[in-house]
């Protein structure tokens, strides 16, 4: 739990909109009501929300603690995590080496991998854009149907334009 919570003697407020542990409103009490409320009942006072009108509810925040740290482990698992792969290349590649990183990137997206495609422009080769969209053209061309284009071909930076595929649809 990342949210630090301010609990029972803490609170610094005078009057507080009060929240019982079923979820029933009490109303607006003052800070010491709602503490012997909360004690008579054998649990915490744990401010909520602050403002104008602070909330507060009377709950085990031990037992809140827990729960809350217990599911956002449960949520932190089921989380599908998106597997990238790279490809770098400058404009003056040649053929064979373009082949082969096409057959890298239709195998990692026929795998699930979504890829991203990266043109790497240094001194007087970086004032010919048309040699790099000519080149992502033609690698697109030579992926084929084996991915879609989720980002086009954007400057990344001075020096790198970058694009981003995921496997197609079938």
């Amino acid at each position: 739990m990342n949210k630090k919570f301010i609990i029972n003697e803490s609170i610094r407020d005078r009057r507080l909109l009060i929240i019982d542990a079923n979820g029933n409103k009490l109303g607006e009490m003052d800070r010491q009501q709602a503490l012997d409320l909360a004690k008579s009942q054998g649990l915490d006072l744990v401010l909520f929300s602050t403002g104008e009108k602070p909330i507060a509810k009377i709950i085990d925040f031990g037992k809140y603690s827990y729960e809350s740290k217990k599911k956002n482990k449960e949520n932190k698992k089921n989380q599908v995590k998106v597997k990238n792969k790279e490809i770098k290349i400058k404009p003056t590649i040649g053929d064979h080496d373009l082949q082969v990183r096409v057959r890298n990137a239709k195998e990692w997206l026929n795998s699930g991998f979504r890829v991203r495609f990266v043109i790497l422009t240094y001194g007087r080769i970086a004032t010919k854009v048309d040699l790099v969209f000519q080149l992502y053209n033609r690698f697109l061309e030579l992926v084929g149907d084996c991915a879609t284009v989720q980002q086009p071909l954007k400057k990344a930076s001075n020096v790198q334009y970058e694009c981003y595929l995921i496997p197609a649809k079938k």
